[in-house]
């Protein structure tokens, strides 16, 4: 598993620089490790202890695991640090999810060694793509590099850094004798890695669940349950001389081979668009059988970051059989008023009627522009006005499909697509209701959508449809300093909109003026 020293690298820019100028260090080649901890002269010498077969592993696992890191620098020890981890691993499907959970703030790493990339989901409010590094011994997350030139998890022996049998990388255990920790009978393992180059040495002590003692993840199969790991790490000058120690405690919890998450679990986290740069594989919503009918009636309930109260509309769209003509009709109770609007927009004749349902007035303006609004005071007509990002011309080879997850509670099950619109929407005063001239940086898109009966068959013609949309996500995002564009100056609001009632006909009345 993966160690992130925070200042090591400017210690071993030191060190690199030190021997540099000192003729007399010792040679990398030479040096075997810190035997304040552990050696390798030239290999590991075998235990003297009789003990059990080494720890056999699952190919598929799930566990969390509490790491305390304490570190020491000259005389001073540095104030220790809790984070918590959850670990999904899964050595047939070549992937890995790590949640990180450091004083609150929870991060989400989904690797796919397959293409070598890895998204980590930043509180979940963005998203950054980067390469996962290559057979790099210290990192047991990094990818290994099969002969044909593939890339693949490492097994767990290797992921947990415990024990390797390739040449290129051996790591030979030794066993330590019997414990007891946290009340379990344990056996104890020491590995011992060193890094040449960089003159550091790590040291782990594993402990793993006796043989027969009963965990709440044992099997038939006997696979090792690791408890604990005392892991000890230290970087030293050429000369021999320490510089830094770093001590760690890793307590893993609740160890079960096999994968019991739900699809829920693994999903990435709600209205995040991942991008990935070129080569990332983009869809359009008719690509994966979502797409609006001509003709719809729909209920939508909204609300925004801003507000917990939900506002409501009913929603009918009339696009004409040949295509030809567009109509959008909306009922509201607009913001400040207790009387019902209906609101018809005919583009076809470019004419827009006002209905006030109270006094049954209606008024006749031309045009159907609808001027900018705040999307987080209006969230109904601001959905109007940009109805064409959302129903009559979505973005095309634009959307991420992120699987399947239960929407509305745990009642229906959605398809997930997300995209990212950039300098999208305009930004409005919320006390004078005027634009500023300015943009949010990024707004993503987040549909749900699912099926009426997902067990019927389709029509012999056409691909199965998702026919009920169940949900629209937005996530915009502005820097509160837009010259020093930085994750840590994100500002977000978030506004949802969820569909009910989903009709496809309409009533000859519905557009009556």
């Amino acid at each position: 598993m993966r160690q992130q020293y925070g200042f090591v690298f400017l210690l071993l820019l030191f060190i690199s620089k030190y021997h540099a100028q000192n003729p007399t260090t010792i040679s990398p080649l030479e040096w075997n490790g810190d035997p304040k901890l552990c050696t390798v002269n030239p290999s590991v010498t075998p235990s003297t202890i009789p003990g059990p077969p080494l720890p056999k592993f699952p190919n598929k696992a799930e566990f969390a695991l509490e790491r305390v890191e304490i570190r020491h620098m000259s005389n001073i020890t540095l104030p220790s640090e809790i984070t918590m981890y959850q670990y999904i691993y899964d050595y047939d499907a070549n992937q890995l999810i790590m949640v990180k959970n450091n004083k609150g703030f929870i991060d989400v790493e989904y690797y796919y060694y397959g293409i070598k990339k890895k998204s980590t989901y930043y509180g979940g409010n963005f998203c950054v793509v980067s390469d996962i590094p290559v057979e790099i011994d210290m990192d047991g997350a990094s990818a290994i590099k099969f002969p044909n030139g593939t890339s693949h998890i490492r097994p767990m022996n290797e992921f947990l850094l415990f024990s390797s049998a390739n040449p290129n990388r051996p790591v030979t255990p030794i066993y330590l004798g019997q414990d007891i920790i946290r009340g379990i009978p344990v056996d104890k393992w020491q590995s011992c890695i060193i890094d040449k180059t960089n003159f550091q040495t790590t040291r782990r002590i594993w402990t793993f669940a006796q043989q027969g003692v009963v965990m709440p993840g044992s099997t038939i199969e006997n696979y090792a349950i690791p408890v604990q790991a005392l892991i000890s790490a230290s970087v030293v000058f050429p000369n021999g001389t320490q510089a830094v120690e770093f001590d760690e405690v890793f307590n893993i919890l609740s160890f079960r081979p096999g994968i019991t998450e739900t699809a829920d679990a693994l999903a990435p986290p709600k209205g995040v668009f991942c991008a990935s740069g070129p080569g990332q594989t983009l869809v359009s919503l008719t690509d994966v059988g979502v797409s609006w009918p001509n003709r719809f009636s729909v209920r939508v309930d909204t609300s925004t970051s801003r507000s917990s109260r939900w506002q409501r509309f009913h929603l009918r769209y009339d696009q004409g059989r040949d295509g030809g003509s567009r109509r959008i009709r909306y009922d509201f109770m607009p913001p400040g008023s207790e009387d019902f609007q209906s609101i018809i927009h005919d583009y076809s004749d470019n004419v827009t009627y006002i209905i006030d349902q109270r006094v049954g007035s209606c008024k006749i303006n031309a045009g159907v522009y609808v001027p900018d609004v705040s999307p987080i005071s209006d969230p109904i007509r601001f959905f109007v006005k940009h109805e064409a990002y959302f129903i009559f011309n979505p973005p095309r080879n634009a959307w991420e499909y992120n699987g399947f997850r239960s929407c509305r509670g745990n009642t229906i099950k959605c398809t997930i697509l997300t995209t990212s619109v950039d300098n999208f929407p305009a930004m409005v005063d919320l006390d004078t209701g005027v634009p500023t001239g300015e943009t949010w940086a990024a707004t993503n898109i987040e549909y749900g959508w699912s099926m009426r009966a997902p067990y019927a068959r389709p029509p012999s013609d056409r691909p199965k449809q998702f026919d009920y949309p169940v949900s629209l996500y937005l996530k915009m995002y502005r820097f509160r300093d837009p010259n020093n564009p930085s994750p840590l100056n994100i500002l977000t609001e978030d506004i949802e909109y969820e569909f009910y009632e989903m009709a496809h006909d309409l009533k000859l009345s519905d557009f009556d003026t």
